[in-house]
């Protein structure tokens, strides 16, 4: 994955391009600027400079003041190119020049120290004379006032710098938006992104993300964004369910508390009306009234403790106790009432001490429901077994047996509140939340309730950790 860059380096990049670039357009305008002053000093006559200006028949008449200000001067030259007179201060020593000496005089290089110009002429006695101007180059300064420019310099002049002041706004205002651009497309583009993202949550539509590229931080904001609204996402889904689950739960509390209480208003009523004689019958029916009650009454108790224990402050007091021993009172507890149904009770729990913290009154009802729904939904001379495994960081209870068995459609659902098998959803089938509210303690005990069918058997395993927690501590553990 490309690491991305952070804001501040593309701000700073950008700052750089749009610097480099004003300076470029700068830079470009001032070349401009002397192109075109060199343009116009090229374009204006130096009277009295050149020698075609100042020569004359008598050199004495020759205006050489100029030249001389500008500390050049002039040599007067013969047929044979031979200084035979200098007007002005001469720098250089040649007393005479050949062709090629002259020719070299008029190179523009950097070893020509000289402005040069040469132009013929006849003396008073008609002689050929050559008249040469020198000006050496790091004296001459051309300094022009605005006043002294003529209305047509004058206006060549402004119009030179209005063409360069237009020239700057366009390629200023050129750059100022390349530079806006760029900036928008990665930091405004994110940014609207982002606020139509805070407008969609804010609007429930907890399914919609943000994908843009961008820089470090705002891909971080992105990030989080999106792991924020994939959990608001998965809250609004497992409200739904809990939602859901609730009305479920409400018709089936509903339906399981109308069918006995339909049955004890029936015979109450048979009773009330003398409609039952027998006195054999009576109690019969009495107790089927009794039955029934305790049935509603465990339902409610039920539903009353798993509400309980859905709370995440439910507080748990365990204490450090023997888990082995505690099995086998419950051992002895349930022992007649396998018996009663011919059942085979098998119990395998170590004969030495398995300290756990544990809250007795809770582990007891988890490990009951076991046993019960053992008890409960299999046939005669079934066998169950109770084992009790001590490892090195927990302990495995684990109630087993080898009767009918779980349908294969509720073995996934088998912990959830009122999920029962359909032979069992009858009067006396239990209220259905003994799986539920065993898992939810062992849970609230940080440990785990698992349904094994393996080979045959239906096995459950309850987990609990071996950590030693002090005694009468208050633990809130719940997954």
């Amino acid at each position: 994955m490309r690491r991305k860059s952070k804001l501040f380096g593309m701000l700073l990049r950008n700052y750089i391009f749009f610097s480099l670039t004003v300076s470029v357009s700068v830079l470009l305008l001032l070349l401009f600027f002397v192109w075109r002053t060199n343009e116009w000093l090229a374009e204006q006559e130096l009277p009295q400079v050149q020698a075609s200006e100042i020569v004359r028949a008598n050199t004495a008449d020759m205006p050489t003041d100029t030249i001389e200000s500008l500390y050049g001067w002039v040599e007067i030259l013969d047929e044979r190119l031979r200084v035979i007179e200098v007007k002005g201060k001469k720098l250089d020593k040649p007393a005479a020049y050949s062709e090629k000496e002259l020719n070299t005089l008029f190179y523009d290089t950097k070893e020509n120290p000289y402005h040069t110009s040469i132009a013929p002429f006849h003396s008073e006695d008609g002689q050929l004379r050559y008249a040469l101007v020198k000006l050496p180059k790091n004296k001459i300064k051309f300094e022009v006032s605005i006043d002294e420019l003529t209305a047509a310099d004058r206006k060549f002049f402004w119009g030179a710098i209005l063409e360069i002041g237009l020239l700057f706004i366009v390629l200023f205002g050129i750059n100022v938006y390349v530079y806006s651009r760029l900036t928008a497309v990665r930091l405004t583009n994110p940014l609207t992104a982002i606020a139509e993202g805070i407008r969609n949550v804010a609007g429930g539509r907890y399914y919609e993300r943000l994908h843009f590229e961008a820089n470090y931080e705002l891909a971080q904001i992105q990030e989080s964004f999106n792991a924020m609204a994939e959990k608001l996402e998965k809250a609004q889904e497992d409200n739904k369910l809990l939602e859901e689950s609730k009305q479920q739960m409400l018709v089936h509390i509903s339906h399981d508390l109308k069918t006995p209480i339909t049955t004890i208003q029936g015979y109450a009523k048979a009773l009330q009306l003398g409609m039952i004689e027998d006195e054999a019958k009576k109690l019969r029916t009495m107790k089927l009234i009794h039955d029934k009650t305790q049935l509603v009454a465990e339902l409610i108790d039920d539903v009353f403790e798993l509400s309980k224990l859905e709370s995440p402050d439910y507080p748990v007091v365990k204490e450090a106790a023997d888990l082995a021993e505690f099995l086998r009172e419950m051992a002895v507890d349930y022992y007649d009432l396998f018996e009663e149904k011919h059942f085979v009770f098998d119990c395998d729990i170590p004969s030495q001490e398995v300290i756990v913290t544990f809250n007795r009154k809770l582990l007891y009802r988890a490990v009951s429901n076991l046993l019960a729904n053992a008890l409960k939904y299999n046939p005669l001379e079934t066998t169950v077994r109770l084992i009790l495994t001590d490892g090195d960081t927990k302990v495995s209870i684990e109630v087993a047996d080898n009767g009918v068995g779980i349908p294969d459609h509720l073995r996934d659902r088998v912990f959830e509140a009122f999920v029962r098998g359909d032979a069992a959803r009858k009067s006396d089938g239990g209220t259905g939340l003994g799986l539920t509210i065993a898992r939810h303690i062992v849970e609230k005990h940080g440990g785990w309730l698992v349904l094994d069918t393996e080979g045959g058997t239906t096995r459950f395993e309850l987990m609990l950790p071996k950590a030693v927690v002090k005694t009468d501590s208050l633990v809130s553990a719940a997954h």
